[in-house]
């Protein structure tokens, strides 16, 4: 008998992949392609249509070259999973359960969706990006790969944005917003958005060895002048912010054991103390724009947040009508002749989505939805919080992009909602770090393992 070969085809697979196993020189390649593909598809317009889209189309329907794109993202990511598939199922065994519990829970609102079709191809979304993040994470994928395979991808999308503005401005240039520079995406706010976090990503490379110094100042340059370019005030506060958390993250100023809970507690406690003056002051508590009104006064913008706050209240009463189980995902903002219709009659343009990811969670899921997302959230900050203490320097990267996340989803909605660019990278996140942690623990068991073998022959 062949005790090499019945050994390989029993045993689990070792922590690490060895050279000449079943991943071979194919498997980078691949995770490459998948990330490079599913971010780029997420940042330029759908089906590649740089003109006018038709406001009175059908929201239903879907693009055909968009479910080709994405189609071949998922295809690619299922047969990675598949030729990998020790691995793949050991990440599913010990993925973030409450990620699984929210796709399970938009598949079932198929069941009183009044787009049964529309919601099944959405859930059918997340299952493909939890694939292909699954697919793509560590071992199969570098322990770095993700975050460094998008700073290229970013940085490719910007260049071609510097040539397409400068060479051909009519589709380049906004000129109704004072000429902000949009490039090859979809408008201004996106390029900024993808500047600011390129600005993010370099400063985390400069201070590393992987590439060298002039690289990467030069890339913080570079984004930099897209982003003032772009004219894009919020992508400014992304990146400063973005920044200043990495920085923070990434040093060990809370070292003691309880250092980070009393920090947490300190800013609670002064915040309650704040508000507990201005009641004692004025006998009620602070309105929404008396909050808003210095951040607003400092990036120029207004208290009603550019007339979201009118979509805001229009969205809550809809909630009224189905607040514990929702509408049915992705089936409300589907333009006209959808369940949205009334909040069009009101507006008099058609918006598609409420700007506010935690308010169409709640519309369309529910508050069991909506605490189901909560859990997923708290689940991957659980995760981070491990992850810092075997890779502060990787896990900093994520806890800036978790926490602009979470902030931004309160002006756009974002997070869980089908291949958009945030919410594809919170998947591939949480997928991922999931994995660093069964690796590591894996590392940790063969280790102790081999600790015992050699105790046990020493003399």
């Amino acid at each position: 008998m062949n005790t090499a070969t019945e050994s390989s085809t029993s045993s689990p697979p070792s922590p690490l992949p060895r050279p000449g196993s079943a991943f071979g020189n194919i498997d980078p390649f691949v995770v490459r392609l998948l990330i490079v593909m599913s971010m780029t598809f997420s940042l330029l317009p759908p089906g590649f249509n740089w003109g006018n889209t038709d406001p009175q189309g059908s929201y239903a329907e879907g693009s055909l070259i968009f479910q080709m794109e994405f189609g071949s993202v998922f295809l690619i990511g299922a047969w990675l999973a598949w030729r990998n598939r020790g691995w793949s199922l050991r990440h599913v065994l010990h993925l973030n359960p409450m990620l699984i519990a929210i796709i399970l829970y938009c598949l079932l609102t198929i069941v009183w969706s009044p787009y049964p079709v529309v919601t099944l191809k959405r859930s059918i979304q997340l299952i493909g990006l939890t694939l292909v993040g699954i697919a793509i994470s560590p071992p199969i994928g570098g322990k770095h790969q993700l975050i460094r395979t998008m700073l290229g991808t970013l940085m490719a999308l910007m260049a071609a944005s510097f040539v397409v503005s400068l060479v051909l401005p009519r589709i380049g240039v906004d000129y109704e917003l004072g000429g902000a520079w949009r490039g090859i995406l979809t408008q201004k706010n996106t390029l900024g958005a993808i500047s600011g976090l390129c600005v993010v990503l370099w400063i985390k490379e400069s201070l590393g060895t992987t590439f060298p110094r002039s690289i990467c100042y030069f890339g913080i340059l570079f984004s930099l002048f897209m982003l003032v370019m772009a004219k894009s005030s919020t992508a400014i506060l992304v990146a400063t912010l973005g920044t200043g958390i990495y920085l923070l993250v990434r040093r060990r100023y809370l070292t003691g054991e309880f250092d980070g809970r009393r920090l947490t507690l300190t800013l609670i406690v002064v915040a309650l103390v704040c508000l507990h003056m201005f009641y004692v002051a004025q006998g009620r508590l602070p309105e929404w724009n008396e909050l808003f009104a210095p951040f607003g006064a400092l990036f120029n913008k207004s208290t009603d947040l550019t007339g979201r706050t009118d979509i805001w209240r229009l969205v809550l009463l809809e909630v009224q009508r189905h607040p514990v189980f929702g509408i049915g995902y992705g089936a409300f903002w589907l333009g006209e002749g959808s369940p949205s219709q009334m909040i069009i009659n009101a507006l008099h343009w058609i918006p598609l989505q409420a700007h506010n990811g935690y308010l169409d969670i709640l519309n369309e899921l529910g508050i069991v939805g909506l605490a189901i997302m909560a859990s997923v959230f708290i689940f991957h900050i659980v995760n981070l919080v491990k992850m810092t203490r075997i890779d502060r320097e990787e896990a900093a990267i994520h806890w800036a992009m978790l926490i602009l996340i979470l902030i931004s989803n309160l002006s756009e909605s974002e997070v869980f909602r089908g291949v958009l660019f945030q919410n594809i990278f919170f998947i591939y996140s949480s997928t991922a770090i999931s994995a660093r942690l069964t690796v590591h623990r894996m590392e940790q068991a063969e280790t102790a393992r081999l600790a015992q073998v050699n105790t046990g022959a020493a003399p």
